[in-house]
């Protein structure tokens, strides 16, 4: 049992490696100007939002029960505006912490897009 766990340490770790040389070989060949633009907009959802919105963005979660974060699939949120849903990821809303000075406009902008497809 331990070698697998070791063995697919290994390997999660080589496929790290490989991507990450990836990226920055797409760059230097000036096809990607910036490296975000290949992460997915649900990787930066999952990453930055899920530990309160959920992986499926109802806020069934337990920190988000406990700070009513709002649930991403109502109608409310389906209303809004990719750019309305950005400028509160940008600034914050809340008790939801802003996220303008750890993620790029890009980032912020592929996120607000997911969440409207929630």
């Amino acid at each position: 049992m331990m070698n697998k766990i070791i063995i697919l340490i290994a390997f999660s770790l080589a496929g790290a490696f490989v991507l990450g040389a990836n990226i920055v070989s797409a760059r230097q060949l000036g096809y990607v100007k910036d490296a975000a633009v290949l992460v997915s907009p649900y990787s930066l959802y999952v990453q930055n939002c899920a530990r309160c919105h959920g992986s499926n963005g109802k806020a069934q979660t337990k920190l988000g029960r406990s700070l009513g974060a709002e649930d991403l699939t109502s109608s409310d949120v389906k209303e809004m505006s990719a750019e309305r849903i950005a400028r509160a990821i940008t600034r914050g809303r809340g008790d939801m912490p802003a996220f303008g000075k750890k993620l790029n406009a890009k980032q912020i902008a592929s996120i607000a897009q997911y969440v409207r497809s929630l």
